[in-house]
């Protein structure tokens, strides 16, 4: 098996990358669904801190997808 090029591995960084920002994106989803009356959060400064965090890690994923891009001639 040849071993591959930069591109190639920038390539599937990326596509992981990508699953990694939509697990995100899903969980991001899940945290502003409707929950059954009863049953909020004990602490909506926790749950306020997370959507916060989620963000943050989406953001942080965006810059290594350019800086990947970049890298290979993007």
């Amino acid at each position: 098996m040849a071993q591959p090029t930069w591109t190639d591995i920038a390539n599937n960084a990326r596509d992981s990358l990508n699953q990694a920002r939509n697990g995100l994106s899903d969980a991001r989803d899940w945290m502003n669904s409707d929950w059954r009356d009863g049953h909020a959060p004990v602490d909506h400064a926790q749950r306020h801190e997370a959507a916060q965090l989620i963000s943050q890690a989406k953001a942080l994923i965006d810059q290594a997808k350019s800086a990947l891009d970049r890298s290979a001639g993007r």
